[in-house]
């Protein structure tokens, strides 16, 4: 108990700061607000909140509050534990699920791309209407995924929550019972979305592969097309991260739900979700549009090159 308290001291706090640092960031910087940046905002946002739940759980664990329990069942609700139990369960499952709509957007994107390329050459004269067009898309598509999100979170962590079925566990509060079935609310869509984003991974990078840049001349579709291959690699990154990161997660609550406990992955899971959030602010304060932008911010000499490269709206 106490080498897991003590992980969540000093993991939570800079993972907290790694998702300020992005959210602050995106709010700041109008160029680095696009499409594909609302989700990695949007799942910063999540991170910080799920984060949050560690520091919560190190002043209950001071204040003496039960939290942590291999017991099967809870008799006693105790109701800071499952209020805890509650708003983990919900923003857990809202940066599991924006990690995974970021494996959909870049999917889409390549799809998108191969369509757009064959009729590149009929789009020169729209190009305003294109874009207004595909902005008020845009917007639409988002509307859905915020649907899609926020209701599939409210909907998994309130069932449970009717079914009062939050309190202590191995690693604080959440669902009591190591193989109590209501866990299967976290492992679907852990297995879902861990076993889709890594088929769909495998899928683009064999894709990039075959489809890298013939033309080393400077055009403005070349650049275009180089900063949208970058910047889809960098949501690629933050799906790599959500794998990477919640694979102990995983295995741990399935080897906990067949009756197999491990402390190595008690400790494991304690480290890996509560760093997420910091290693996509390294993602972030890492990708060519932010350094990029730094740049410019910092040194304060922007060339005509610069100037005239596009904003990605992808």
């Amino acid at each position: 108990m106490k080498d897991i308290i003590l992980i969540y001291m000093i993991c939570a706090p800079i993972s907290m700061i790694g998702s300020l640092f992005i959210i602050i960031t995106w709010l700041l910087y109008a160029k680095l607000k696009n499409s594909g940046s609302n989700f990695i905002f949007f799942q910063a946002i999540s991170d910080f909140f799920f984060t949050s739940k560690y520091i919560i759980t190190i002043i209950f664990y001071y204040l003496n509050i039960p939290q942590f329990s291999d017991e099967t069942s809870s008799t006693d609700i105790n109701p800071y534990c499952f209020s805890l139990g509650l708003f983990s369960q919900f923003f857990g499952q809202a940066t599991i699920m924006w990690s995974y709509t970021m494996t959909v957007k870049v999917f889409h994107s390549y799809f998108e791309m191969k369509k757009k390329n064959n009729n590149n050459s009929s789009s020169n004269n729209n190009n305003n209407n294109i874009s207004s067009n595909k902005q008020n898309s845009v917007d639409r598509t988002l509307k859905w995924y915020h649907l899609f999100v926020w209701g599939f979170c409210l909907v998994n962590a309130t069932i449970i929550g009717i079914s009062k079925q939050y309190g202590p566990s191995s690693t604080g509060c959440w669902i009591v019972g190591a193989n109590n079935p209501y866990r299967f609310f976290e492992l679907v869509p852990l297995y879902f979305t861990i076993t889709t984003s890594i088929i769909i991974l495998i899928m683009i990078l064999v894709k990039m592969r075959r489809s890298k840049p013939s033309s080393l001349l400077p055009t403005e579709s070349m650049r275009y097309n180089q900063q949208a291959r970058e910047f889809k690699i960098q949501l690629m990154k933050f799906v790599l991260i959500f794998i990477i990161f919640w694979l102990p997660a995983t295995v741990l609550r399935t080897l906990e739900y067949f009756g197999i406990e491990e402390t190595f992955f008690i400790l494991l899971d304690a480290v890996s979700v509560s760093l997420q959030a910091l290693a996509n602010s390294l993602v972030w304060a890492t990708s060519p549009q932010f350094l990029k932008l730094m740049k410019r911010k910092v040194v304060n000499k922007p060339n005509k090159q610069m100037e005239r490269e596009y904003l990605i709206n992808k």
